[in-house]
Parts: C-alpha cells; structure tokens; sequence
C-alpha cells in the first residue's frame, strides 16, 4: 500500500501527519498515494533508513532513466 508513512520521502510530523520532502506538504499518514511519481519505499542500510535526500535522488535517477528510454524507443524508425 503506497502511503505517505511508507514512503522514503515521508518526515513524521506531530499529530499523526507526514510531510512530504519532495512537495514541501502535509498529509495524513494512512492516505493512499496511489498516484504519487515520487513514492518510494524506505531502503535501510545498516539498520538505518536513508535519508530523504538520498531517497529523492533515487527516484529522480529512477525517472530520468524511464525518460530516456521513452525518448530513445520514440526516435526508432523501422
């Protein structure tokens, strides 16, 4: 389940909120974010998780990746 607490970027606020590294935004932490480009599970390393920086840099390689294929495939002509 994509949620907000689940997610690398997600920084626990007070009251059961999270706040989003990325977006700079509030959201209640059990919220689906089915639709978020830049969910991404935590990854822990030596019984740590990443920081959100790391996780964010993660996702924008991720995604530039993806975008490079999509140019790549659209500009084959057969």
């Amino acid at each position: 389940m994509k949620t907000c607490r689940n997610c690398g970027l997600g920084i626990e606020d007070s009251n059961d909120l999270i706040s989003c590294f990325k977006y700079k935004t509030l959201s209640n932490s059990q919220e689906e974010k089915c639709d978020c480009l830049y969910f991404i599970e935590r990854i822990v390393e030596d019984s740590e998780p990443l920081p959100p920086i790391q996780h964010l840099l993660l996702v924008e390689q991720e995604l530039g990746k993806r975008k490079m294929k999509i140019s790549i495939n659209n500009g084959l002509r057969m």
